[in-house]
């Protein structure tokens, strides 16, 4: 079988010392694609270094909502022009994130709107972050359209969050966190989402599958991922990851 890794950060210094070893592996266990993602300007300008070592790389740029206050859509909008030939598919991740900080919301939608903003301009699709936000970013996604697709990455479903996705055909991405006991509610959730709108990731290093909690995430726990969801969605593992694989490729244009 063979997978799309559609969200990571091997920019991580974490892996500072088996970066390398870590992908090469990755190639040689079938994960034939991989889309690192940043998070702020210094993270985004590394991604874009890393994956243009790396022939089945690819990158996403953006400003989490954690920094707010140090960078700014106008960052990204200047690195993407500046690195226009490199293999950038992505705007992300942006979103909102209230779980530690939320006396700033306001400033978190507004950088949020100008990334979807961005992303429109430059034709690029959307990476979501949004934890313990679901209402504000149900209303700021359904008012502000992104115009060539969104994805919720680390997919948390909420009734009305799973409602917008069906009805405007958004893509969400499973990952490590399906495999938790505290969230075999998710089942519900899974089998109203068609396969079709389904991608993996593992949102490496962090939050490693069951039973790898409390050491470091990488792409290779994916099929640990895909063998969840299949026994969620009561599908052949092998039919999922071929699926996941074709929607992630269709997701970010890549032939």
């Amino acid at each position: 079988m063979k997978y799309f890794e559609t969200h990571a950060h091997y920019i991580d210094e974490i892996f500072d010392k088996n970066r390398e070893e870590i992908l090469k592996q990755c190639k040689e266990t079938g994960i034939e694609y991989l889309v690192d993602v940043g998070y702020n300007l210094e993270s985004s300008q590394k991604s874009i270094c890393l994956t243009s070592q790396y022939d089945n790389m690819f990158s996403a740029i953006g400003v989490h909502p954690h920094d707010v206050k140090t960078n700014s859509a106008q960052d990204i909008y200047d690195l993407y022009q500046s690195n226009k030939d490199q293999k950038i598919v992505a705007i992300g991740e942006i979103g909102l994130d209230y779980a530690f900080v939320s006396d700033n919301k306001k400033e978190q939608a507004t950088l949020f709107i100008e990334q979807i903003e961005l992303a429109n301009t430059l034709k690029l699709p959307i990476l979501i972050h949004s934890r313990d936000a679901s209402l504000d970013t149900y209303q700021i996604v359904k008012e502000h359209r992104a115009e060539y697709g969104t994805l919720f990455h680390c997919f948390h479903p909420t009734e009305d969050l799973v409602r917008l996705v069906l009805e405007r055909n958004y893509t969400v991405a499973f990952g490590g966190n399906i495999t938790y006991k505290r969230n075999q509610r998710f089942a519900e959730y899974v089998n109203q989402i068609p396969i079709e709108q389904i991608v993996l990731e593992t949102d490496s290093p962090y939050l490693p599958p069951e039973p790898y909690r409390g050491t470091v995430n990488t792409s290779l726990h994916l099929p640990i991922i895909c063998k969840k969801l299949a026994e969620l969605k009561g599908m052949e593992e092998s039919s999922v990851a071929n699926h996941t694989f074709e929607n992630a490729k269709r997701f970010f244009k890549i032939d």
